[in-house]
């Protein structure tokens, strides 16, 4: 394998850190933190959520503002696997000064707030009929408003399989794609478990959890984190999402420490200390109360799903009746279908660099302002009295 598949692959992955001897992982906690690691209320950038009953179990949604016409697009947006309809809140808030729009995130089935009968069935037809229902149950049976599917790794594969479902189809009017190809999310699969096992499998509070999710690189952006990353763990105590100590958080951090002194749990500032490069040093096992937060879904679990998730995938999108778009993180992401079909015209591409994999994360701006220029490209909507005046057009690698 070329250094540049393995690149790729990795890309593709979670991120790790270093082997401990414990078998718990806690996550290294830093004594000396320049940043403000507070968690954020979701409440801030969107209207409202709701928990929307359908035959498969409850789903959760969080909306921003109706628009100004019932004809106006609603972005239905699916998460990666892992993360969490409120991994797209600063998209939220980006999007929607920017073009008339309503954003309609959803919690996928095992997620978030999501309570499926059956949480672990992640299979791509369960997903996309998932949709469907939660489609269905928030607009009726009927008629249906413009649609735009945006999807980011599993939930882009989700998005372009939904956008070919019978009851729907007519209705997509857009489907955008982040930061997932079938050619190298096949080839990463391979990989995905050891990377899975190198993740902590506990934290010692909301502030440990955040500031693990923007060193490790899951997230580079800070805001993000503060908001997505109490969505994807679970109190080991109540066995509540962490979302719902949030407006009640106080920090049991000190903060006071010496920032100096060498500990083993310290994370370090990039570009300080040896190791593998992620700017880890390997942490002392704990026990006990010091294991607060756990992750709410075991992905290691989902493994016979991941291959039904991107199988296919490519001619699946190329083959959508609706405008396509797909957003990268590297330029070198594309299977040899998208890039013949790319050649073709067949499909809109934009690669925005110097992100992670979580883009519409770590820049969503910019990730609005390709989606934005996207839709009135194709005249599916009007920009908004501030997205006039912005220059609504291609937009470089951010």
């Amino acid at each position: 394998m070329s250094a540049l598949q393995k690149n790729i692959m990795k890309s593709n992955l979670p991120p790790k850190m270093p082997r401990t001897s414990g078998e718990t992982k806690l996550a290294p906690y830093s004594g000396g933190r320049k940043r403000n690691y507070a968690p954020v209320s979701w409440n801030q950038y969107f209207q409202k959520s709701v928990d929307l009953e359908t035959e498969s179990g409850s789903f959760r949604v969080y909306l921003s503002p109706e628009p100004d016409h019932p004809q106006r697009p609603r972005i239905i947006t699916l998460h990666g696997g892992g993360y969490s309809g409120l991994s797209w809140a600063l998209f939220t808030e980006e999007i929607t000064n920017m073009i008339h729009c309503q954003v309609v995130s959803l919690d996928i089935r095992g997620h978030g707030e999501t309570q499926a009968k059956n949480p672990n069935d992640l299979s791509i037809e369960t997903l996309i009929k998932d949709v469907e229902q939660v489609i269905h149950k928030l607009y009726g049976d009927d008629e249906l408003p413009p649609l735009i599917l945006l999807g980011h790794s599993m939930g882009g594969a989700i998005a372009v399989r939904a956008a070919h479902l019978p009851g729907i189809e007519p209705y997509i009017y857009g489907v955008a794609v982040i930061d997932v190809v079938e050619g190298t999310a096949m080839d990463a699969l391979a990989s995905m478990q050891s990377f899975l096992r190198g993740r902590p499998t506990h934290f010692k509070s909301l502030e440990h959890a955040i500031e693990w999710c923007v060193r490790s690189g899951q997230v580079r952006n800070v805001e993000s984190a503060r908001v997505s990353m109490p969505s994807q763990i679970v109190n080991c105590t109540t066995n509540q999402l962490a979302i719902n100590e949030v407006d009640t958080y106080v920090s049991d951090d000190v903060t006071d420490e010496v920032a100096t002194c060498t500990r083993a749990d310290v994370i370090l500032e990039e570009g300080e200390g040896e190791g593998e490069g992620d700017g880890f040093v390997s942490p002392t096992p704990v026990t006990g109360g010091a294991m607060k937060y756990r992750w709410r879904v075991d992905l290691s679990k989902t493994e016979q799903h991941w291959s039904g998730w991107f199988s296919g995938l490519s001619n699946s999108f190329l083959t959508t009746r609706a405008p396509r778009l797909l957003l990268l993180a590297s330029v070198d992401g594309l299977d040899r279908e998208l890039t013949v079909g790319q050649m073709q015209g067949k499909f809109q591409m934009q690669v925005l660099t110097r992100c992670g994999h979580a883009v519409h994360e770590d820049s969503p701006a910019e990730v609005a302002r390709v989606l934005a220029s996207f839709l009135l490209r194709h005249r599916l909507t009007s920009a908004t009295d501030e997205g006039e005046n912005m220059q609504l057009g291609s937009t470089p690698g951010c």
